[in-house]
């Protein structure tokens, strides 16, 4: 873990500028979000540079890298330093919690999951399905921050939250392609 979190502490400005380069997937990313989250008081576990968070108005997040933290604070997130498995908020303290992509990035994911639907009444999933081409590239040939993350697919995330005792457990799965023509699918899962 301590090598991963110096990783995205050391490459934390590669991983925000992905999002300038890749403005049609950030953009198409955004949008899905969007259109699964709630209204109301929300926190990105995960933050990381704020990215997300600051452009879907979702004003609270935690992660545990310090440097993006950081630079998540320069975008007007009141984000901490904090595990997804101990994040310093009352129970149901959020709307809603939005675990965007971070899933992949954690050895116990269960145990975030239910963290997260400790500290709000609506829990968010989104992950990048490993079931599509862009994700079979990245596992064939991990580089970078991927080389960190295990990938899940639709069912493994339904399973997770059947298992952890959610309830009106509802989903979105949509497709899209990257600026080579590459597919991938983004799958939200959210349950209270």
């Amino acid at each position: 873990m301590e090598e991963k979190i110096d990783y995205f502490n050391r490459h934390y400005m590669d991983y925000d500028k992905w999002y300038d380069i890749h403005i049609k997937e950030y953009s198409d990313q955004i949008n899905f979000i969007r259109s699964v989250i709630p209204d109301g008081n929300g926190i990105e576990i995960g933050v990381g540079t704020g990215r997300f968070a600051s452009a879907l108005n979702i004003k609270y997040g935690i992660d545990v890298s310090e440097s993006m933290v950081s630079l998540a604070k320069t975008r007007g997130i009141n984000a901490l330093v904090a595990s997804a498995y101990s994040i310093p908020y009352p129970d149901k303290y959020f709307d809603f919690s939005l675990n965007m992509v971070t899933i992949c990035f954690l050895d116990f994911p269960e145990k975030a999951i239910v963290e997260a639907k400790r500290i709000s009444n609506e829990c968010i999933t989104v992950i990048l399905d490993k079931n599509c081409e862009y994700i079979n590239n990245i596992i064939k040939n991990p580089a970078g921050f991927y080389r960190y993350a295990k990938f899940y697919s639709f069912e493994e995330i339904m399973n997770i939250y059947k298992s952890t005792g959610f309830k009106d457990i509802k989903y979105k799965i949509q497709d899209f392609y990257t600026d080579n023509n590459v597919k991938y699918r983004l799958v939200a899962v959210s349950g209270r």
